[in-house]
């Protein structure tokens, strides 16, 4: 007997060498290996940070399938296998023919099919390339089965054996099935569970836990038996799984962060695991709070919000609201607020003004004019449609005025500001920047609420820009410095104030209000309302609207997005209390003038302090307020030339240049006008001559035909000083009218060339050249 047995392994040593060399030859010029169908596409698993499910989707031909290792396999659920499918596994050629005869004695004793004698390998084969069970397709497998192991090492057949294996319906591989019948992974399985996974594979249909409880038990079983004679459990065990129950419910995945979750799985289709950066707490946190507006703003006839949340020490997103309610059809629900394209109005402003600080063109409490300005057929106009004439540049921010923040794009350059906020992370700036011109800074363009989110988070930082991160395993560059740490600072400050018109009127009375810098966006027609916050640890940022662009008379920033900014800061914030920003060394404090924001000079009535920055911020002082020598008995200014003689005594006045001069004439906003220069002073005077703002020499002029003269009249105006009080008009040199400043006049056109002067009752003038043509 023994002899038998050491010829009958002698004869199979011998017979699989030769099948293998044939093999091997068939399958180089013959029939080569379809490794593409052993690769079968998986499906995408979203995990948190912390390895919690979030949400999985089936893979592209419509199957669970969830890959694993061989070595994060269940020792038990292994050798189970082995005993219950191939005892032989490691030592045969990928076919056993013992097995096989002994298949095929036991099937014609039983008139019917009872054994397969197929090796896992020749399984492998099977699944690889479906055919009907005939003797034609064992033998095929037979042949298959070979080439595999020819190409393959055991660890690796009995892995792929594992991750292919059907387990009902369309689940296929261990993984998929520990996960959708258990809902755990492959190494905490039970002996139970893996007699009932290693016996599945063998009728997935008929043995399917959620339909055929009692089969499926007495299937189970029965490997369980095996598992006790084998040594694999003990008695105590095998008894223990006798009694434990199966689940007749498949496991049902979670739903959170759903568009996120897509997202990812759509951008890594052949990730089988994605560990996103999402944390749990503050996802949940969002979404709660969200949830709690959904009434409210549906009201108002808004759909829809979004929220995303970074981590300023990693730049990880770890939260990410991408709608009200992502299965709801009739709001696009579906649709991924945080990524779609949106107007994001005034929420761009803020970069400008850190633009300007690091250039050293504005300060805090530096005063910009608040006029109506002309750029080449542009005029801005602020969002209340009124003018403040000078405002500092600290509270044209707060305030969110367009027309300074306009002027500081067009000082600071309209192609530095463009190139950083694509520096800055915004992608959707395709264009170039002469395409956008000036309104690029009161939001003419199309942005995400992520990447605006991260912008913003680059002043949390110090100034530098880091790319935001979805998934763990993403490599993001060191990052980009946009601003100085200085300049970083001083805008955080700013934008921190709570006194001003945008803060929300729900948040008023509240005593637990966060300290956060944020700012508010509006998109022109109110389709889009943001607010986007920030302190040391977090920036927040919000979107509210339609999907569908419809507008909504309750889509401002102030009252529709900035509440929900706020809920969300100060929920986060007392889980971690966040300090503030350590003002850096070379940001100090200084007194400034309060009326120019510059240096004050001795006779400057009132000074306030700002922040500013050492070796960058201007030293110049007020330029405002001047002394001025006036007569005591007839109140006219006198110079140098006029002075003797007369008893005059200075007195202190805010001589500000011509076009605001003009502007507070206007408004009756000027406290005190500078006296009139004597007038029978003999001395040459100078100053600050007028400034024609129209007509303008750059554009030229027609006379429509089909509308009487008098009716297209070109209007005469001119910014002229404080201490003008009559302007003269001049057309090719003849004396066209006098009116006191700010006065409107209109000028009747006639074809051809024509020299426009303007002077003021002190001498001083300018002049232009005009065209005029039919």
């Amino acid at each position: 007997m023994a002899r038998f047995y050491t010829k009958t392994k002698i004869a199979l040593i011998i017979t699989a060498v030769s099948l293998i060399l044939i093999g091997g030859i068939c399958d180089l010029w013959l029939f080569p290996l379809p490794h593409e169908k052993i690769q079968k596409p998986s499906s995408n698993f979203v995990y948190s940070r912390d390895s919690q499910l979030m949400g999985c989707f089936l893979s592209s031909d419509q199957f669970w399938r969830k890959p694993v290792k061989l070595d994060d396999i269940s020792p038990l659920l292994v050798e189970s296998v082995l005993s219950c499918e191939d005892r032989w596994f490691y030592y045969h050629p990928g076919f056993n023919p013992l097995s096989l005869v002994m298949a095929a004695i036991d099937n014609m004793k039983a008139g019917r099919v009872v054994r397969g004698g197929s090796t896992i390998t020749m399984q492998i084969a099977r699944m690889m390339e479906p055919k009907p069970r005939t003797v034609k397709s064992k033998l095929i497998e037979i042949f298959r089965a070979l080439q595999l192991e020819t190409h393959y090492s055991k660890v690796e057949l009995l892995e792929m054996y594992f991750n292919i294996a059907p387990y009902g319906g369309n689940i296929e591989g261990v993984g998929a099935a520990s996960y959708f019948y258990f809902d755990k992974p492959m190494h905490e399985l039970t002996a139970a569970q893996a007699a009932l996974l290693t016996v599945l594979p063998n009728s997935p249909t008929a043995l399917r836990p959620d339909r055929n409880q009692a089969v499926c038990r007495q299937a189970r079983d029965k490997v369980l038996g095996v598992m006790l004679r084998r040594g694999i459990i003990s008695e105590l065990g095998y008894n223990d799984a006798l009694s434990e129950k199966i689940n007749s419910i498949r496991t049902i995945p979670p739903d959170l962060a759903p568009h996120l979750c897509r997202d990812l799985a759509l951008k890594y289709p052949m990730h089988s695991e994605l560990i996103s950066t999402i944390d749990l707490k503050f996802q949940n946190t969002c979404d709660g709070i969200v949830n709690q507006y959904q009434y409210s703003l549906k009201a108002k006839n808004i759909s829809n919000a979004a929220v995303v949340v970074i981590d300023n020490a990693t730049s990880e997103v770890i939260a990410l609201v991408g709608s009200l309610d992502f299965d709801n059809d009739k709001n696009h629900g579906q649709i991924n607020g945080a990524t779609a394209l949106r107007s994001p109005g005034s929420a761009l402003k803020p970069f400008v003004y850190a633009m300007a600080l690091d250039q050293g063109i504005i300060t805090p409490k530096a005063y910009l004019e608040d006029l109506p300005v002309y750029y080449s057929g542009y005029s801005p106009q602020n969002y209340d449609d009124s003018y403040r004439g000078v405002v500092s540049a600290a509270d044209a921010l707060r305030w969110s005025l367009n027309v300074p923040a306009v002027n500081v794009c067009a000082e600071t350059g309209m192609k530095k500001y463009f190139d950083m906020l694509k520096k800055g992370g915004i992608s959707t700036l395709r264009g170039k920047y002469h395409d956008y011109g000036l309104p690029l800074v009161l939001g003419s363009c199309e942005v995400k609420l992520i990447e605006l989110t991260a912008l913003y988070s680059s002043l949390a930082k110090g100034g530098v820009y880091r790319p935001y991160k979805l998934i763990e395993d993403d490599n993001i560059d060191a990052g980009e410095k946009l601003f100085s740490e200085e300049t970083s600072y001083i805008i955080a400050e700013i934008l921190s104030e709570l006194a001003r018109p945008e803060f929300p009127s729900s948040w008023e009375f509240s005593v637990n209000i966060p300290k956060i810098a944020w700012k508010t966006g509006t998109s022109y027609g109110r389709k889009d309302a943001w607010s986007v916050g920030f302190n040391p640890d977090y920036t927040v940022g919000v979107w509210v609207g339609n999907f569908s662009a419809e507008p909504s008379p309750e889509l401002v920033g102030a009252e529709a997005a900035a509440p929900i900014l706020f809920d969300i800061f100060n929920t986060i914030s007392s889980k971690n209390e966040a300090g503030w920003f350590a003002r850096p060394a070379d940001v100090g404090v200084r007194e400034v003038c309060g009326v120019s924001g510059k240096p004050p000079r001795p006779h400057c009535p009132a000074t306030v302090e700002e922040l500013h920055i050492y070796g960058v911020t201007s030293g110049s002082r007020c330029d405002i307020h001047k002394e001025i020598m006036v007569d005591t008995s007839t109140g006219f200014k006198v110079c140098r030339y006029c002075s003797p003689g007369k008893k005059s005594e200075p007195k202190i006045y805010e001589i500000w240049p011509p076009e605001i001069t003009t502007w507070l004439l206007k408004t009756g906003s000027l406290a005190m006008l500078p006296p009139q220069h004597n007038p029978d002073c003999q001395g040459i005077y100078y100053g600050d001559r007028p400034i024609i703002n129209s007509p303008r020499e750059d554009v030229e002029y027609y006379i429509r035909s089909h509308l009487p003269l008098d009716e297209q009249g070109i209007l005469l105006d001119a910014s002229v000083s404080s201490d003008s009080r009559h302007v003269y008009w001049f057309v090719d040199g003849s004396l066209y009218a006098e009116v006191n400043p700010g006065e409107k006049l209109f000028f009747i056109p006639e074809p051809g060339r024509h020299d426009i002067l303007c002077s003021d009752d002190e001498g001083r003038s300018s002049s232009i050249a005009i065209k005029i043509s039919n």
